[in-house]
């Protein structure tokens, strides 16, 4: 047995043990999704991806164990919690609740049907994720008039999102976003069956809801706080949309109003026309400057370094570059393999991957993955997202906790989006700019005081509470029609725009795989950011903080709530929260 109460005696005994197999299923389990993703071998990644399943496959047996399960249960009940720390007791009840995730405390008729249930999900979220980036096939003969251009007397063309959004045209990108978004039954065939598995598999493991079983162990607690939480962010955002939505249409300078799919176009124009930030940074940034920026970033907040490494041995492709970290007072803490540039058949995705969880006796171990241009040049928002990988990668990496179960990243998603969106928002603003960016030669420059993060982007965030008010919707129960949601939240929450009722906006929409039940966590998590930096002063200039490396260096082995009130220095308010979000936008427009 993983776990006897003869063997180990104890629930710490039991506890180390369980992590220790945890972790070397982890091992094996996180390299494997590396290399089935991004191995330049097609052999190398089908055979890592075989083996990826078939761990899932083992861990899905462990995970539904009943007798595993009813031992940790009964040592649990039988252990005082004077006579473990509490890190040990955080980590036990991470491990019930995903056994009773799993359904481990399930009938075995009820199990099976769980399990299969689970099977179904990730089959119906695979399909859905393929209709989600697959492009829209269009014939010579139905091709509206603005996209004839890109056919190139092609018969039939197949339209990507790419293809329109940054048109310069303002007809060419309302044809491509009406086309790329038009309702599809297969696309919706696919979501419902999501929707309905993870509703039924909520039920059969007691919640009322796929978010309510989401839920479980976040700082917003229950669907209801964060309802409440887009309700009045919705509210407060009125003023503030209605008035940038104004500067929007002055910009377009058509008898046609803004539609959806102006917003960012128009919004980047006016952030460079406006905002000598923004272009000052913009044209001296490139990847060798950025990766220079994260290591200033670290050392002046963090008193760590990020320190090129020369190593040998096999990678998944030739050009990726290895950084160790170290303490600026002597150590190493961990390394980061950067996978930076494009290339032929790569993901096209922007992620921070484990290899190697910390431990108190394990070296972290993650690779940043990016999809930047081999001209090294990159935009303002490609450094954002780089910032913001970089974040969780430093937050696995200071994360070392005694169970690698709770290091690091693993923690709920709500809290794990702190860390990130506080670096990605940091180099927003002009004085940490000059703090990570300034200095002598190249690239020198001196930047007026203004946050690019609320520069224009007042619709941008009323968009993302769109997204976060549907994820929730749509996952507090079963439908028979997920346009009856998706129209009613396009009216209440985006009316202004009058969105055609023949798109489904929504279908390609993949946070609602990947997310589901918690994409709340980027609007929730930015506010508390948001006061974080009000708290700690970090708008002006950066300087090194202790709370906030001591914030990092907890990973998941405490309560994400407790952690983030220690950070603040007092409990957590709705109210406070939303007027962290709009106070800045509102500030911006009043300038």
């Amino acid at each position: 047995a993983v776990v006897s109460t003869q063997s180990t005696g104890t629930l710490e005994g039991s506890i180390d043990r369980l992590d220790a197999i945890s972790n070397n299923i982890c091992l094996l389990a996180d390299l494997c999704g590396l290399l089935s993703s991004y191995h330049k071998s097609p052999i190398t990644s089908q055979a890592s991806k075989q083996i990826y399943h078939q761990v899932i496959s083992f861990v899905e047996d462990l995970n539904t164990d009943t007798d595993l399960y009813l031992k940790v249960k009964d040592l649990q009940h039988s252990t005082e919690k004077v006579s473990v720390n509490n890190e040990v007791q955080h980590a036990t009840q991470m491990f019930l609740d995903e056994f009773e995730k799993s359904g481990a405390n399930l009938n075995d008729l009820n199990k099976v049907d769980l399990i299969r249930a689970s099977e179904a999900i990730c089959v119906a979220g695979d399909a859905f994720i393929e209709g989600c980036v697959s492009p829209e096939v269009i014939s010579a003969a139905n091709c509206p008039t603005p996209l004839l251009h890109l056919i190139k007397g092609n018969p039939h063309f197949h339209i990507y999102d790419y293809d329109y959004a940054n048109s310069h045209y303002d007809d060419v990108r309302e044809a491509g976003w009406k086309l790329h978004h038009r309702y599809n039954q297969s696309r919706e065939e696919n979501l419902l069956k999501l929707i309905n598995h993870r509703h039924h598999v909520a039920t059969l493991s007691g919640h009322e809801s796929h978010c309510h079983r989401e839920l479980k162990g976040s700082v917003a607690k229950c669907p209801a706080n964060i309802l409440n939480f887009l309700s009045e962010l919705n509210h407060q955002l009125k003023d503030p949309v209605a008035q940038e939505i104004n500067e929007l249409n002055k910009a377009k300078r058509s008898r046609e109003a803004v539609g959806i799919w102006d917003v960012s176009y128009y919004a980047s124009k006016l952030r460079s026309k406006h905002c000598e930030t923004y272009n000052i940074f913009q044209s001296c940034l490139d990847v060798k400057s950025t990766i220079n920026g994260l290591d200033n970033l670290s050392q002046i907040l963090f008193e760590v370094e990020l320190i090129p490494y020369s190593f040998e041995g096999l990678v998944w492709e030739d050009n990726i570059v290895k950084y160790c970290v170290k303490s600026s007072h002597g150590g190493v803490l961990g390394f980061i393999y950067m996978d930076l540039f494009q290339r032929p058949g790569k993901d096209n995705q922007v992620c921070m991957h484990t290899i190697q969880c910390g431990t108190l006796s394990q070296i972290p171990i993650v690779a940043l993955i990016c999809n930047f241009p081999p001209n090294d040049r990159i935009q303002m928002s490609d450094a954002q997202l780089l910032f913001h990988e970089y974040g969780h990668a430093l937050h696995a990496i200071l994360g070392r906790t005694r169970y690698q179960h709770v290091s690091g990243t693993r923690c709920s998603t709500d809290f794990a989006e702190v860390p990130s969106l506080l670096l990605e928002t940091l180099i927003c603003h002009s004085g940490v700019m000059q703090s990570v960016f300034g200095g002598s030669g190249e690239g020198h420059f001196r930047v007026p005081n203004i946050s690019l993060s609320d520069c224009y982007s007042a619709t941008e965030t009323q968009i993302q509470l769109y997204y976060a008010m549907i994820d929730q919707l749509l996952h507090m129960s079963p439908h028979n029609d997920s346009r009856d949601v998706s129209v009613a939240a396009e009216e209440k929450y985006l009316g202004t725009f009058n969105i055609p009722k023949t798109t489904a906006w929504h279908q390609r929409f993949s946070h609602l795989y990947f997310y589901g039940g918690r994409y709340y966590s980027y609007l929730w998590s930015q506010s508390i950011v948001n006061m974080v930096l009000d708290r700690h002063n970090l708008k002006e200039g950066l300087l090194y903080s202790p709370d906030i490396k001591e914030f990092f260096s907890q990973g998941g082995s405490k309560d994400s709530t407790y952690l983030i009130e220690s950070l603040l220095g007092g409990p957590l308010n709705i109210d406070e929260m939303v007027s962290a979000l709009v106070k800045p936008l509102k500030a911006f427009q009043s300038n």
